[in-house]
């Protein structure tokens, strides 16, 4: 399996490519490689600042890179895709090839440990509006490769020694500039040579997933220019690299939203000091002096800041858990109006808006559409969708939606968005599925991608997609994260935060008449599985549960790395050989597993697993029914389309077979069904 998804699959333009629209009538049912192939754009963990598009300078285009998994080959189709603004002309594909390009991080000391997730930034224009230059993967090297809109083939320019990213043109055209970490293979070539000595054991290992050190923090990054006319690469310093994009400050400094007008007016969001991790407040700087504005909406989820003109300003409001998950647009003419006029507001989620010219392209997306590259009036709020690359998803038959918002016994917002059958009937109940932990746009596959909102509902499931409460005041108020996650700890009150939150979600669906209280599955990955691990041992309200990752255990101390372990001791965690059964006793499911009945199924990446272990082990000692698989070549978020449709499948028939009763007739689940009615026996014998 290692490497499958990296390979491109025939026919890739030809996959990429969007029907007319229309040519798909009537009603369709919903398979699983529907949702798995649909045509992607931007990371699925967007927020409004990252650029799942660009614009050109002229304002006449978007550029994206569309991306397409296919299950049958288990791999993917990438391309470049060019939108024209006008809303008359046709989109074109400039390229399509390449292989998956990870994104990398560097968790608890280690680096270069990838996510699961695609790095898919857009294309970057030449300032002329004339090419277009994007990172392309083949045969396992990243290149930088330029197409030209007036015609032919696109071409690689560059093959750095180490990986680019980050690309920016030249503001004269003739320079391309990328960074890059060299030291990170010099790092690779000095562990190397370590190896034939012997490892030492320290802060650079992720023991999680590698058996060997990873190159040693920090890692610089170096700004590299290459010139186009000759070929050469030369360092370059960030200040060279600024004058040479022709780049100019904006706003105050280290502000993670800012825009200036031409006159020199300055607009910035950024954290209350006495709340730092807190809402933003949105202030401006004009004629030599600082305004706040006092508005409500301007201290809140900030998520794009644009001047119309040089007295009018476009404020994106994001969604969050306070508001529901309603974005805002609102429009501030300083000359007239007192303060910002909402234009806008809706469910949907604006995952990224820039301006071109007077109006808002944005990537949006509804509940029951995928992403979209709209045209929003910032006059009217009227939008006109200019490319969709799903079309054929209009017959698709989904689940009846709603967005419930509720508070639970503390006070605390919360929302979550509920799906019914598609053919569901006033005084029908169904079982109930919770995914977790953000609710934002197109209902899936939750976060991660492997709980299939669309195929429960058809199923029979209502579903109820979980957004997490904000943080508590008092952790908002932590100067950082290891404060704030020392609040959380104490006693648990993070997890119990979100526990009671969810609960309260799960009585307001129940309050609609919809659901069988009797049958409530949970399910999580990440921040959600520990939600699972909490509730399975702190609420006796669900029946069945899967994890895409696992778990928080006192093994994790020492399996997952020292770094690791030196952080969480930070935060309050029992250190690696002392005796901490008072503090894990309301998390760990190791230690509860002596009355742990609930079925639980674990979807882990190999890279992974070995944080289940002790879960696993001690649920398996004790009966508890519990099944557990491990997805080769994998990391936090699954990438290989042929897993994610395995984990579809699976967690339809576990469902199915714990909360409905009924087995399925796939006559390649037999081994699956006959472990499963085991389970059952013995778990029935112990109630």
């Amino acid at each position: 399996m290692a490497g499958a998804a990296h390979a491109a699959a025939p026919a890739c333009a030809e996959r990429l490519l969007p029907p007319s629209p229309g040519a798909a009538t009537g009603q369709r049912a919903i398979t699983a490689r529907n949702l798995i192939e649909l045509r992607d754009f931007g990371k699925l963990s967007d927020h409004s600042r990252s650029h799942s598009f660009r614009l050109s300078p002229d304002g006449k285009f978007a550029a994206l890179i569309l991306r397409r998994a296919d299950t049958g080959s288990n791999s993917y189709c990438f391309g470049v895709m060019l939108v024209p603004l006008d809303g008359r002309s046709r989109p074109r594909l400039l390229d399509s090839g390449g292989e998956f390009i990870a994104t990398m991080t560097d968790p608890y000391g280690a680096s270069g440990v990838p996510s699961g997730l695609p790095m898919t930034d857009a294309p970057v224009w030449s300032a002329d509006s004339r090419s277009l230059a994007y990172l392309r993967r083949d045969r396992g090297r990243t290149r930088i490769w330029r197409v030209d809109l007036a015609g032919g083939p696109a071409r690689p320019v560059a093959r750095p020694a180490s990986e680019p990213q980050d690309l920016a043109w030249s503001i004269d055209g003739r320079h391309l500039l990328f960074t890059t970490r060299p030291g990170y293979g010099a790092g690779l070539a000095e562990i190397e040579r370590e190896s034939r000595s012997g490892f030492l054991y320290d802060t650079r290992f992720w023991a999680l997933a590698f058996a060997r050190p990873t190159p040693r923090l920090p890692i610089p990054f170096e700004t590299n220019a290459l010139d186009l006319a000759t070929g050469r690469v030369r360092i370059v310093t960030a200040g060279e690299a600024d004058a040479m994009k022709g780049a100019r400050a904006q706003g105050a400094a280290g502000a993670p939203l800012r825009a200036r007008s031409a006159s020199g007016t300055t607009a910035w969001a950024e954290p209350d000091p006495a709340r730092p991790r807190g809402a933003a407040r949105l202030l401006l700087a004009r004629g030599g002096r600082s305004i706040r504005c006092k508005a409500p909406m301007c201290t809140g989820p900030i998520g794009g800041l644009w001047w119309l003109d040089d007295t009018t300003l476009l404020i994106l409001r994001a969604g969050n858990a306070e508001n529901g998950g309603r974005s805002a647009l609102y429009r501030w003419r300083m000359e007239g109006d007192a303060e910002p006029r909402k234009v806008l507001e809706t469910d949907d989620w604006l995952a990224h808006c820039a301006l071109a010219g007077d109006t808002l392209i944005c990537a949006r997306e509804t509940a029951t559409s995928p992403r979209t590259l709209v045209r929003i009036d910032p006059a009217t709020g009227h939008s006109v969708t200019l490319f969709d690359p799903n079309p054929e998803t209009a017959s698709w038959r989904f689940g009846k939606h709603a967005r419930l918002v509720w508070s639970d016994r503390d006070g605390v917002r919360s929302y979550g968005d509920l799906m019914l059958p598609p053919d569901h009937k006033p005084g029908a109940r169904h079982p109930l599925i919770i995914v977790q932990y953000l609710s934002r746009g197109f209902q899936r596959g939750g976060l991660g991608d492997e709980y299939p909102i669309q195929l429960l509902a058809a199923r029979g499931y209502a579903v109820l997609n979980f957004h997490a409460p904000q943080e508590s005041d008092e952790a908002a108020a932590a100067p950082d994260a290891i404060a704030a996650q020392r609040i959380k700890v104490q006693d648990w009150s993070g997890r119990r935060r979100i526990l009671t939150a969810l609960e309260a979600g799960v009585d307001t669906a129940i309050a609609l008449g919809v659901v069988d209280p009797g049958r409530i599955g949970i399910t999580g990955l990440s921040d959600g599985a520990s939600t699972v691990q909490f509730a399975l041992n702190n609420s006796d309200r669900f029946k069945a549960a899967i994890v895409s990752s696992c778990c928080d255990e006192p093994s994790a101390v020492f399996s997952v790395g020292p770094a690791y372990g030196g952080v969480v001791a930070q935060v309050g965690y029992p250190p690696a050989g002392e005796d901490g059964r008072a503090f894990w006793r309301a998390q760990s499911l190791a230690m509860n597993a002596h009355r742990i009945r609930v079925p639980l199924l674990m979807h882990l990446a190999d890279a992974e697993f070995r944080m289940a272990q002790e879960t696993f082990s001690a649920l398996r000692a004790h009966d508890a029914p519990v099944e557990m698989y491990v997805f080769e070549d994998e990391w936090h978020t699954k990438q290989h389309p042929a897993h994610r449709l395995a984990i579809y499948e699976r967690n339809l028939a576990w469902f199915d077979f714990w909360l409905r009763g009924v087995k399925t007739s796939d006559p390649s689940r037999g081994a699956e069904i006959a472990r499963w009615t085991a389970m059952r026996s013995v778990n029935d014998a112990r109630r």
